[in-house]
C-alpha cells in the first residue's frame, strides 16, 4: 500500500526449521529457545506444514510418550505464504481473511526470506488515529476465562481447546497470572504434564482500564513484548481480556464493517412493502449521501441499484447515469483498472474484500466487498472511502523517522538536507526543493543544498544578501514569513537575476524562512517549478513538516559544532587545548615522517607573567594571554599548528621548517610580542615578552621529545636573561 512498509522490512529473517519426524518436545523447546511461536516443518527442502503455538492446544499429551509424537501429525498445513514485495497492509488482509497468526515470505525465485506475523503488523502500522479514536472496552467484550492456579494442566489445555481461545486468566489467592499457547509450548518442551496451572502461569496479569484508548493498549503490547492484557473496570475488576488480534481487527476495517451493516440493514427493508419503498429510498439516499464514503450496490448481473454521490464522484459520472447500467459500461477511471468484478469469489468464500485504489488525482481509496442477500438475490455492496488524508500523514510520519534517524546516527549535515530536499520533491512531484543556509551572521547565504538543481543554479544562490528584494528566499527571510512567486520573470524580487532561473527552467518559486527557537535566522526552505501552479490542500503540510525538520537538522549541526568547538579550543585564547594540539602534532609528525620532511617545535613562555598578574590583576592577565595569542597567530602561517600548553605555555609545529625558518619564525614572534602593549591597571600600558626553545625534527624523535628538547632550551632562554630564542641541540 502507499505509505506502508514492505514485508521485507518488518519480517524476521531467522527462519527456525524443524524436519516432519522431529518430536512434538523437540520442537517445542526449540521454539521456546529460539523466543518466537511458530517452527516451520521442512521437508526436501520444501516447506510442508508450520506448527504454531496454537497448534499446541491440539493433540493428545496425556504422557511423556505422547511428546514423541512426530511434529508432522499436528502441523498446521499447507503452508501459507506471501511475497517480501507485499505491504503489510495486505498481510493484514491475509491474517484477517484467513484466521491465521504467521505467514512465510517467500521470494519470486521461490526462496525462504523470513516469516512475518501478526504482532510484526500491529507493531509497524502507523494506526494511532484509528487506536486513539476508539476505548479498549468496544473491542474487549468477552469475559475471561478463569481458572484457579490448582487446576492440572491438561484441563487448562483442554478449556482452551474447547473455548477457542490462545489465553486464559489463573487466579491464585489473590494474584492475577495469564496462560498462553506459548507457555503450553513452554510446558511440553519440558515434558511437564501433570503440572498445575499455577507452575507455568505468568504474574501479575498487566491490566488496562476499558476507558483507555486502544493506541495506549497497543504501547503497551510494544513495549512489554506481550500479546495479551487484563481490562479492568473503574473499581479495578477484572471484566475481560484484550488480545493483540482485537486491535488488527478495528485497524483494518472496523468503521467501514459498520457501515456495510447498516446498508446490509437497509437493503433487507424493501421486502416490508411498496408503501415504504419511496419514503426508505429516500431516507437511504439522504443518508448514504451525507456519509464521506462511496457506497454502491450492484445484484447479480452487474446491474447499478444504488449509487450515492461520493460513489458518483469515484466513478467519474453522475449517479443518474449509472443507475440501472451495468458496470462494464461505467468502469471507473483509477491507475488500478476496472472495479474488480468479485461476486464469485464473494459467494463462494463468505467473507468481505478489502483493497486499496488509486485515483488519477492521486487520492487513494480503501475499497470494502460485501456480497448479502435479500429475498434471495445476491447483492454486492461496494463501499469506498478516501483515505488519502491519513495515507499522506502515514508516508511524512516514515520520513520523519528516515531523517531523525539520520540526525541521530550523526550523518553530516548536507547529507540530512539533501534527504528532506529528495523526500520534499517525493510528496510533492515537479518541484525542486533546496534548503539555503545562512552565515554565521545570518544575512547572507552561504551554502545551498539541493540535489536537483544544478551546481550553477546553487552557486548562485550563493553570496545573495538577505533583503526585501533578494529573490524569495532572501526575501522571506527578511520579512519574517512565507513568501510565494508565481512568475518568476515578471518579479521585482529576482530584478537582475532573471536570466539565472529562466536559464535553468525555473518559472515560479515559493520559500519559507528557517528561524531558531530562539527567533535566529538560519537560512530558507525553497521549492522552485517548472510552470506556475497552485498550491494542494495538503502541500502547505508537507513544506511546513519539511522545514521543521530541516530547522532541528541545522540547530542539532550547529550545537554539535558547538561543543566540539569548546571541546578542542582554548576558551581565553580562541588556540588549541593541549589535548587537542597534542593529537593533531601526533597526525602532522606521522605525515612528516611518511613524506621526509622537515619539521620544527617550538615551545614560548610569558616572561615573568606572574608579575603581572600580581600587579594588575588577573583580568589584566587574561587580557595580556588574549594579545599574545593574537600575536602568536598573526606571526606564523595558516599551516602552522598552535596550542596553549599550560598557564602561560604555548606551542607551535611548524611542518615544512628546517633549522633556519623555525629560526626566523621564533624571532619574528618574539620582536612582535616585545613591541606590543597591554591596558594595566589605572590604563598604563604595559611591555611584555616571551622566551622561545626551538627543537628541529630528527630521525627517531617523537612529539614527546621534541617537546622535551625545545622546552630544555626555553630554559636555557630564561637562564640567559629571558626575551630571546635558544635552539635545540641534538643532545639536549
Amino acid at each position: 500500500m502507499k505509505g506502508d512498509y514492505l514485508v521485507a522490512e518488518v519480517m524476521q529473517r531467522e527462519l527456525l526449521e524443524c524436519a516432519p519426524h522431529t518430536p512434538v518436545a523437540t520442537a517445542a523447546a526449540r521454539m521456546r529457545a529460539a523466543g518466537c511461536g511458530s517452527i516451520l516443518i521442512v521437508e526436501n527442502d520444501l516447506p510442508c506444514g508450520i506448527w504454531t503455538a496454537s497448534d499446541a492446544l491440539s493433540g493428545t499429551f496425556n504422557s511423556v510418550a505422547d511428546l514423541q509424537q512426530p511434529v508432522r501429525a499436528l502441523m498446521s498445513a499447507p503452508v501459507r505464504q506471501i511475497s517480501p514485495e507485499a505491504t503489510l497492509g495486505e498481510a493484514a488482509q491475509r491474517f484477517q481473511r484467513e484466521g491465521i497468526r504467521h505467514l512465510l515470505v517467500v521470494d519470486e525465485n521461490g526462496q525462504r526470506c523470513g516469516m512475518v506475523t501478526q504482532t510484526d503488523v500491529v507493531r509497524h502500522q502507523a494506526a494511532a488515529s484509528c487506536l486513539t479514536a476508539r476505548d479498549v472496552a468496544s473491542v474487549a467484550r468477552r469475559r475471561p476465562v478463569i481458572v484457579t492456579a490448582d487446576r492440572p494442566l491438561a484441563e487448562v489445555r483442554a478449556e482452551l481447546r474447547q473455548q477457542g481461545i490462545d489465553a486464559l486468566v489463573v487466579c491464585d489467592d489473590e494474584r492475577m497470572g495469564i496462560i498462553t499457547g506459548s507457555d503450553i509450548v513452554g510446558a511440553l518442551a519440558d515434558a511437564q504434564l501433570d503440572i498445575a496451572a499455577g507452575a507455568i502461569a505468568h504474574f501479575p496479569l498487566l491490566t488496562i482500564r476499558q476507558d483507555e484508548p486502544l493506541f495506549a493498549a497497543r504501547r503497551i503490547f510494544a513495549r512489554q513484548g506481550i500479546r495479551h492484557l487484563g481490562v479492568t473496570d473503574a473499581h479495578g475488576s477484572l471484566v475481560s481480556l484484550l488480545a493483540f488480534s482485537d486491535i488488527l481487527d478495528v485497524i483494518e476495517s472496523d468503521y467501514v464493517r459498520d457501515l456495510l451493516a447498516e446498508i446490509e440493514w437497509q437493503a433487507q427493508q424493501v421486502k416490508e412493502g411498496q408503501r415504504q419503498l419511496v419514503h426508505q429510498t429516500g431516507l437511504t439516499e439522504a443518508i448514504l449521501n451525507a456519509l464521506p464514503i462511496g457506497v454502491q450496490v450492484r445484484n447479480a448481473i452487474g446491474e447499478y441499484l444504488i449509487v450515492n454521490e461520493q460513489a458518483a464522484e469515484f466513478l467519474g459520472r453522475p449517479a443518474a447515469d449509472l443507475l440501472g447500467q451495468r458496470d462494464e459500461a461505467s468502469a471507473p477511471a483509477t491507475d488500478g483498472g476496472e472495479w474488480p468484478d468479485d461476486a464469485a469469489r464473494l459467494a463462494s468464500e463468505h467473507h468481505p474484500f478489502v483493497r486499496e485504489q488509486v485515483l488519477p488525482d492521486g487520492r487513494i481509496l480503501l475499497a470494502h466487498q460485501h456480497q448479502v442477500e435479500v429475498d434471495g438475490a445476491a447483492l454486492l455492496i461496494d463501499a469506498a472511502m478516501d483515505v488519502t488524508d491519513w495515507k499522506r500523514a502515514d508516508a511524512l510520519m516514515v520520513s520523519e523517522h528516515r531523517i531523525l534517524e539520520l540526525i541521530a546516527v550523526g550523518e553530516p549535515l548536507s547529507v540530512i538536507l539533501s534527504e528532506i530536499c529528495q523526500q520534499t520533491e517525493r510528496h510533492m512531484p515537479g518541484a525542486s526543493c533546496a534548503i539555503e543556509l545562512l552565515d554565521g551572521d545570518g544575512v547572507t547565504f552561504r551554502d545551498a543544498v539541493a540535489p536537483s538543481l544544478s551546481d550553477e543554479f546553487r552557486s548562485q544562490r550563493i553570496g545573495l544578501a538577505v533583503g526585501p528584494t533578494a529573490e524569495a528566499a532572501g526575501a522571506a527571510v527578511y520579512l519574517g514569513h512565507p513568501v510565494r512567486v508565481d512568475d518568476i520573470a515578471s518579479s521585482p524580487l529576482w530584478a537582475g537575476r532573471h536570466a539565472c532561473a529562466a536559464q535553468n527552467g525555473m518559472q515560479a518559486c515559493w520559500s519559507t524562512p528557517l528561524f531558531s527557537a530562539g527567533r535566529r535566522a538560519l537560512g530558507a526552505f525553497s521549492l522552485y517549478f517548472h510552470a506556475p501552479r497552485p498550491e494542494l490542500p495538503h502541500e502547505q503540510t508537507v513544506v511546513t513538516h519539511a522545514a521543521r525538520l530541516a530547522t532541528v537538522a541545522i540547530e542539532h549541526y550547529r550545537h554539535l559544532s558547538e561543543l566540539r568547538r569548546l571541546a578542542t579550543t582554548d576558551p581565553l585564547t580562541n588556540l588549541n587545548t593541549r589535548a587537542h594540539f597534542l593529537a593533531q602534532a601526533e597526525a602532522e609528525l606521522a605525515r612528516t615522517v611518511r613524506f621526509e620532511r622537515a619539521l620544527a617545535v617550538l615551545m614560548i613562555d610569558l616572561d615573568h607573567f606572574k608579575r603581572v598578574n600580581d600587579s594588575n590583576g588577573h583580568a589584566v592577565g587574561d587580557e595580556a594571554l588574549r594579545l599574545f595569542a593574537r600575536v602568536f597567530a598573526d606571526e606564523t602561517r595558516s599551516v602552522d599548528l598552535l596550542g596553549r600548553i599550560g598557564g602561560e605555555e604555548f606551542a607551535a609545529v611548524l611542518p615544512e621548517t628546517g633549522e633556519e625558518g623555525a629560526q626566523e619564525a621564533a624571532e619574528r614572534i618574539r620582536r612582535a610580542v616585545e613591541a606590543v602593549r597591554c591596558v594595566g591597571a589605572g590604563h598604563a600600558p604595559i611591555a611584555f615578552t616571551v622566551s622561545i626553545g626551538i627543537a628541529i625534527h630528527h630521525a627517531g624523535d617523537s612529539i614527546d621529545t621534541l617537546l622535551a628538547r625545545a622546552d630544555r632550551a626555553l630554559y636555557r632562554a630564561k637562564d640567559a636573561g629571558r626575551n630571546r630564542c635558544a635552539l635545540a641541540s641534538v643532545d639536549d
